[in-house]
Protein backbone atom coordinates (compact mmCIF):
# COMPACT_ATOMS: atom_id res chain seq x y z
CA UNK A 1 0.00 0.00 0.00
CA UNK A 2 1.06 3.41 -0.88
CA UNK A 3 1.39 4.92 2.97
CA UNK A 4 2.85 1.95 4.41
CA UNK A 5 5.91 4.03 4.87
CA UNK A 6 4.02 6.66 6.68
CA UNK A 7 4.21 5.40 10.47
CA UNK A 8 7.71 5.54 10.90
CA UNK A 9 8.69 8.11 8.53
CA UNK A 10 6.03 10.84 10.80
CA UNK A 11 7.49 9.15 14.00
CA UNK A 12 10.66 10.84 12.64
CA UNK A 13 9.85 14.07 10.96
CA UNK A 14 6.52 14.81 11.56
CA UNK A 15 5.31 18.44 13.14
CA UNK A 16 5.02 17.47 16.81
CA UNK A 17 6.06 20.71 17.92
CA UNK A 18 2.74 22.40 16.51
CA UNK A 19 0.68 22.94 19.85
CA UNK A 20 -2.52 22.98 18.63
CA UNK A 21 -1.49 18.96 18.09
CA UNK A 22 -0.69 18.78 22.22
CA UNK A 23 -4.27 19.11 22.81
CA UNK A 24 -7.44 17.12 22.13
CA UNK A 25 -9.54 20.00 23.75
CA UNK A 26 -12.38 20.81 20.50
CA UNK A 27 -12.20 24.50 21.32
CA UNK A 28 -8.51 24.84 21.22
CA UNK A 29 -8.58 22.40 17.46
CA UNK A 30 -11.54 24.70 15.92
CA UNK A 31 -9.42 28.35 16.85
CA UNK A 32 -6.27 26.14 15.11
CA UNK A 33 -8.70 24.92 12.06
CA UNK A 34 -10.43 28.23 11.66
CA UNK A 35 -6.95 30.29 11.55
CA UNK A 36 -5.34 28.04 9.27
CA UNK A 37 -7.73 28.31 6.72
CA UNK A 38 -5.55 30.33 3.76
CA UNK A 39 -2.81 31.21 6.27
CA UNK A 40 0.74 29.95 6.62
CA UNK A 41 1.26 27.87 9.97
CA UNK A 42 4.29 30.06 11.11
CA UNK A 43 1.54 32.78 11.38
CA UNK A 44 -1.12 31.17 13.07
CA UNK A 45 1.33 29.66 15.51
CA UNK A 46 1.54 33.13 17.97
CA UNK A 47 -1.88 34.39 16.91
CA UNK A 48 -3.57 31.02 18.24
CA UNK A 49 -1.39 31.11 21.36
CA UNK A 50 -2.35 34.60 22.00
CA UNK A 51 -6.05 34.09 21.12
CA UNK A 52 -6.10 31.12 23.65
CA UNK A 53 -4.55 33.06 26.74
CA UNK A 54 -7.32 35.47 25.99
CA UNK A 55 -10.65 33.49 25.67
CA UNK A 56 -8.91 29.62 26.64
CA UNK A 57 -12.30 28.11 26.12
CA UNK A 58 -15.49 28.68 24.21
CA UNK A 59 -17.51 30.25 26.95
CA UNK A 60 -15.06 33.14 27.33
CA UNK A 61 -15.22 33.64 23.64
CA UNK A 62 -18.66 33.51 23.93
CA UNK A 63 -18.96 36.01 26.67
CA UNK A 64 -16.43 38.45 24.50
CA UNK A 65 -17.59 40.87 22.08
CA UNK A 66 -17.59 40.83 18.23
CA UNK A 67 -16.05 43.58 18.31
CA UNK A 68 -12.94 42.46 20.81
CA UNK A 69 -12.81 39.46 19.01
CA UNK A 70 -12.12 41.18 15.23
CA UNK A 71 -9.54 43.14 16.94
CA UNK A 72 -7.65 40.43 18.27
CA UNK A 73 -8.19 38.23 14.74
CA UNK A 74 -7.10 41.73 12.63
CA UNK A 75 -3.79 40.77 10.62
CA UNK A 76 -4.91 37.46 10.20
CA UNK A 77 -7.53 38.31 7.35
CA UNK A 78 -11.10 37.01 6.52
CA UNK A 79 -13.08 38.54 9.08
CA UNK A 80 -16.15 36.20 8.54
CA UNK A 81 -13.85 33.41 10.01
CA UNK A 82 -13.73 35.34 13.45
CA UNK A 83 -17.45 35.83 13.35
CA UNK A 84 -18.40 32.55 12.73
CA UNK A 85 -16.14 30.92 15.27
CA UNK A 86 -17.73 33.72 17.93
CA UNK A 87 -21.01 32.56 17.23
CA UNK A 88 -19.70 28.83 17.59
CA UNK A 89 -18.57 29.56 20.95
CA UNK A 90 -22.01 30.84 21.96
CA UNK A 91 -23.53 27.53 20.53
CA UNK A 92 -21.47 25.38 22.02
CA UNK A 93 -21.85 27.24 25.05
CA UNK A 94 -25.15 26.96 25.48
CA UNK A 95 -25.63 23.23 24.10
CA UNK A 96 -22.44 21.51 24.37
CA UNK A 97 -20.41 20.31 21.29
CA UNK A 98 -22.18 17.78 18.84
CA UNK A 99 -20.64 14.35 18.75
CA UNK A 100 -20.54 13.64 15.17
CA UNK A 101 -20.28 14.64 11.79
CA UNK A 102 -23.83 16.02 10.90
CA UNK A 103 -23.86 17.84 14.20
CA UNK A 104 -20.62 19.85 14.03
CA UNK A 105 -21.67 20.92 10.23
CA UNK A 106 -24.42 23.03 11.96
CA UNK A 107 -21.69 25.14 13.76
CA UNK A 108 -20.85 28.75 12.09
CA UNK A 109 -18.51 27.93 9.24
CA UNK A 110 -17.87 24.78 9.88
CA UNK A 111 -17.94 22.19 6.88
CA UNK A 112 -17.42 18.56 6.06
CA UNK A 113 -13.55 19.06 6.57
CA UNK A 114 -13.73 21.20 9.59
CA UNK A 115 -16.29 18.47 11.10
CA UNK A 116 -14.18 15.39 10.44
CA UNK A 117 -10.65 17.34 11.62
CA UNK A 118 -12.56 18.47 14.81
CA UNK A 119 -13.50 14.41 14.92
CA UNK A 120 -10.18 13.13 14.21
CA UNK A 121 -8.29 15.35 16.13
CA UNK A 122 -10.68 16.04 19.39
CA UNK A 123 -12.69 14.39 21.53
CA UNK A 124 -15.54 15.40 20.63
CA UNK A 125 -16.94 11.99 19.23
CA UNK A 126 -15.67 9.47 17.41
CA UNK A 127 -13.38 9.92 13.91
CA UNK A 128 -14.76 7.79 10.98
CA UNK A 129 -12.99 8.98 8.37
CA UNK A 130 -9.83 11.05 7.70
CA UNK A 131 -10.56 15.02 6.77
CA UNK A 132 -9.28 15.60 3.61
CA UNK A 133 -8.36 19.45 2.71
CA UNK A 134 -6.88 20.66 -0.47
CA UNK A 135 -2.84 19.09 0.74
CA UNK A 136 -3.81 15.69 1.47
CA UNK A 137 -6.22 15.71 -1.50
CA UNK A 138 -3.04 16.53 -3.36
CA UNK A 139 -1.00 13.87 -1.80
CA UNK A 140 -3.26 10.98 -2.25
CA UNK A 141 -4.33 12.26 -6.25
CA UNK A 142 -0.63 12.42 -6.81
CA UNK A 143 0.66 9.46 -5.17
CA UNK A 144 -2.32 6.56 -5.31
CA UNK A 145 -3.69 7.72 -9.22
CA UNK A 146 -0.91 9.74 -10.52
CA UNK A 147 -3.35 12.89 -11.03
CA UNK A 148 -3.66 15.94 -9.85
CA UNK A 149 -6.50 16.09 -7.60
CA UNK A 150 -8.99 18.79 -9.93
CA UNK A 151 -8.63 15.31 -12.22
CA UNK A 152 -10.86 13.41 -9.80
CA UNK A 153 -14.35 13.29 -8.31
CA UNK A 154 -14.11 14.05 -4.18
CA UNK A 155 -16.02 10.88 -3.48
CA UNK A 156 -13.66 8.94 -5.13
CA UNK A 157 -10.53 10.88 -3.24
CA UNK A 158 -12.33 10.47 0.38
CA UNK A 159 -12.40 6.67 -0.69
CA UNK A 160 -8.53 6.78 -1.35
CA UNK A 161 -7.38 8.37 1.60
CA UNK A 162 -10.01 6.31 4.03
CA UNK A 163 -8.80 2.86 2.76
CA UNK A 164 -5.08 3.96 2.48
CA UNK A 165 -4.76 4.62 6.14
CA UNK A 166 -2.06 2.00 7.69
CA UNK A 167 -3.27 -0.89 10.00
CA UNK A 168 -2.76 0.19 13.29
CA UNK A 169 -2.29 4.04 12.74
CA UNK A 170 -5.03 6.26 14.25
CA UNK A 171 -6.78 8.56 12.13
CA UNK A 172 -5.33 11.34 14.11
CA UNK A 173 -1.66 10.55 13.49
CA UNK A 174 -2.63 9.42 9.65
CA UNK A 175 -3.89 12.49 8.99
CA UNK A 176 -1.43 14.82 10.18
CA UNK A 177 1.08 12.38 8.74
CA UNK A 178 -0.32 13.46 5.19
CA UNK A 179 -0.45 17.30 6.44
CA UNK A 180 3.43 16.86 6.87
CA UNK A 181 4.12 15.02 3.42
CA UNK A 182 2.18 18.05 1.77
CA UNK A 183 3.64 20.48 3.20
CA UNK A 184 7.34 18.72 3.17
CA UNK A 185 7.33 17.37 0.22
CA UNK A 186 4.25 17.46 -1.89
CA UNK A 187 3.41 20.94 -2.20
CA UNK A 188 2.27 22.74 -5.54
CA UNK A 189 5.90 22.63 -6.64
CA UNK A 190 6.81 18.97 -5.46
CA UNK A 191 9.74 18.42 -3.62
CA UNK A 192 10.28 15.07 -4.12
CA UNK A 193 13.83 14.27 -3.01
CA UNK A 194 13.26 12.50 0.55
CA UNK A 195 9.45 12.14 0.16
CA UNK A 196 8.50 8.75 2.10
CA UNK A 197 5.84 8.30 -0.75
CA UNK A 198 8.24 8.61 -3.39
CA UNK A 199 9.02 4.56 -4.27
CA UNK A 200 4.88 4.04 -4.92
CA UNK A 201 4.09 7.59 -6.23
CA UNK A 202 2.91 7.66 -9.70
CA UNK A 203 2.97 10.93 -10.63
CA UNK A 204 5.58 12.76 -12.00
CA UNK A 205 6.17 16.30 -12.77
CA UNK A 206 8.85 17.94 -14.63
CA UNK A 207 10.58 21.41 -13.64
CA UNK A 208 9.84 22.18 -17.61
CA UNK A 209 6.25 21.82 -17.42
CA UNK A 210 5.57 22.78 -13.75
CA UNK A 211 3.03 25.86 -13.31
CA UNK A 212 4.05 28.77 -10.79
CA UNK A 213 0.99 29.42 -8.63
CA UNK A 214 -0.52 32.87 -8.90
CA UNK A 215 -1.84 34.51 -5.75
CA UNK A 216 -4.60 36.77 -5.97
CA UNK A 217 -3.08 40.95 -6.08
CA UNK A 218 -4.03 41.95 -2.73
CA UNK A 219 -2.70 45.35 -3.24
CA UNK A 220 -5.92 47.98 -4.07
CA UNK A 221 -7.91 44.32 -3.99
CA UNK A 222 -11.42 44.77 -2.30
CA UNK A 223 -10.37 42.84 0.47
CA UNK A 224 -7.55 45.11 1.42
CA UNK A 225 -10.21 48.02 1.40
CA UNK A 226 -12.88 45.64 3.32
CA UNK A 227 -9.72 45.33 6.34
CA UNK A 228 -8.91 48.99 5.90
CA UNK A 229 -12.82 50.16 6.54
CA UNK A 230 -12.88 47.17 9.13
CA UNK A 231 -9.67 48.51 11.20
CA UNK A 232 -10.96 51.76 11.04
CA UNK A 233 -14.39 51.27 12.23
CA UNK A 234 -12.83 49.07 15.00
CA UNK A 235 -10.34 51.91 15.89
CA UNK A 236 -13.25 54.66 16.14
CA UNK A 237 -16.62 53.55 16.18
CA UNK A 238 -17.66 57.18 15.71
CA UNK A 239 -16.39 57.32 12.16
CA UNK A 240 -18.83 57.57 9.34
CA UNK A 241 -19.47 59.02 6.30
CA UNK A 242 -17.00 61.34 4.72
CA UNK A 243 -14.33 60.92 7.23
CA UNK A 244 -14.36 56.86 6.80
CA UNK A 245 -13.88 57.65 3.52
CA UNK A 246 -11.00 59.61 4.13
CA UNK A 247 -9.63 57.05 6.86
CA UNK A 248 -9.57 54.11 3.79
CA UNK A 249 -7.82 56.32 1.16
CA UNK A 250 -4.39 55.22 0.86
CA UNK A 251 -6.10 51.93 -0.29
CA UNK A 252 -4.85 52.45 -4.04
CA UNK A 253 -7.83 52.95 -6.75
CA UNK A 254 -10.21 53.52 -3.88
CA UNK A 255 -13.43 54.67 -5.52
CA UNK A 256 -16.83 56.04 -3.72
CA UNK A 257 -18.96 53.00 -5.88
CA UNK A 258 -15.84 50.12 -4.41
CA UNK A 259 -16.50 52.02 -0.84
CA UNK A 260 -20.05 51.70 -1.06
CA UNK A 261 -19.47 48.20 -2.24
CA UNK A 262 -17.23 47.08 0.53
CA UNK A 263 -18.99 49.19 3.42
CA UNK A 264 -22.36 46.79 2.37
CA UNK A 265 -20.47 43.54 2.12
CA UNK A 266 -18.62 44.20 5.69
CA UNK A 267 -22.76 45.04 7.22
CA UNK A 268 -24.20 42.41 5.21
CA UNK A 269 -21.62 39.94 6.98
CA UNK A 270 -22.62 41.14 10.07
CA UNK A 271 -18.90 42.58 10.74
CA UNK A 272 -20.01 46.18 11.70
CA UNK A 273 -23.72 47.67 11.55
CA UNK A 274 -24.97 49.81 9.15
CA UNK A 275 -26.81 53.48 8.53
CA UNK A 276 -30.41 53.94 8.07
CA UNK A 277 -29.27 54.94 4.46
CA UNK A 278 -26.33 51.39 4.02
CA UNK A 279 -23.57 54.16 5.05
CA UNK A 280 -22.55 55.21 8.00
Amino acid sequence: MWTDSLPDWFSAHGRHHLPWRLTTDPWPVLVSEVMLQQTSVSRVIPRWESFLRRWPDARSCAAASLDEVLREWQGLGYPRRARALWLSAARVSDAGWPADEAGLRTLPGVGAYTARALLAFSDVGPALAPPRDVNIGRVAARVALGCDASEVAVAVLDAVVREARPAGMPIREYAYALFDVGAHHCRAQPRCDGCPLGHSCTFHLSASTAVPRRRPRYQGSQRQLRGAILRAVLGDPRLSGAPLRQAVSGVPGVSQQRFDEAFAGLVLDGLIPGGDDGVR
